[in-house]
């Protein structure tokens, strides 16, 4: 045998030195990551969420709304619904109400697909402070101003019975009758 030790011996060797920066950094990302995360679904939580005014709380807040845009809801009113052109773009008249109070539509394009008369509409648009100058509609509000909407959602499901909320189905049945008493 020879007296010479290889270096790839089994004889203990010097310990490295521990790598504390990588080891450090390592949950420093990993919660940074995680920080990024949450202030990502927070952002998308709220800026993805839908509010939209009642008719009877956008006429109120009109002066407030100013021309900004928002998004408005109602039940379109039967006899009030006029459909036409302006230059090429089609349009569609209408007034709606909620809480007993009526505003009037002028919807820039083709109305949704399931669009009627008594099925709640949720519109996007602003405030116009005119008449709405539609050849053949007289608008139920009739107060000098219309909501100019580009956008129309119409919700519908297949769920036709509730028993829940009879007393306000009761009061809506008798806002439906208001409605039907401003056509005539």
């Amino acid at each position: 045998m020879s007296d010479t030790v290889a270096d790839d011996s089994l004889a203990p060797h010097e310990p490295r030195p521990a790598r504390t920066r990588r080891r450090k950094a390592v949950p420093a990302l990993i919660a940074l990551a995680m920080v990024g995360a949450v202030v990502g679904l927070v952002w998308n939580l709220a800026s993805g969420s839908l509010f939209f005014y009642n008719a009877d709380q956008a006429v109120e807040r009109r002066d407030e709304l100013g021309d900004e845009r928002f998004t408005l809801q109602g039940l379109p009113i039967g006899c009030s619904i006029v459909e036409g052109f302006q230059d090429d773009l089609p349009i569609v008249a209408f007034s709606i109400m909620h809480g007993g109070v009526s505003a009037d539509i002028v919807h820039f394009g083709d109305p949704a697909e399931l669009f009627e008369p008594d099925v709640p509409v949720v519109l996007d648009g602003a405030w116009v402070q005119s008449d709405p100058a539609v050849d053949g509609f007289d608008g139920l509000a009739d107060d000098g101003w219309y909501f100019a909407s580009d956008r129309m959602r119409v919700k519908h499901d297949n769920d036709y019975i509730n028993d829940d909320g009879y007393e306000d189905r009761l009061a809506e049945s008798a806002e439906q009758v208001a409605v039907a008493e401003a056509c005539t």
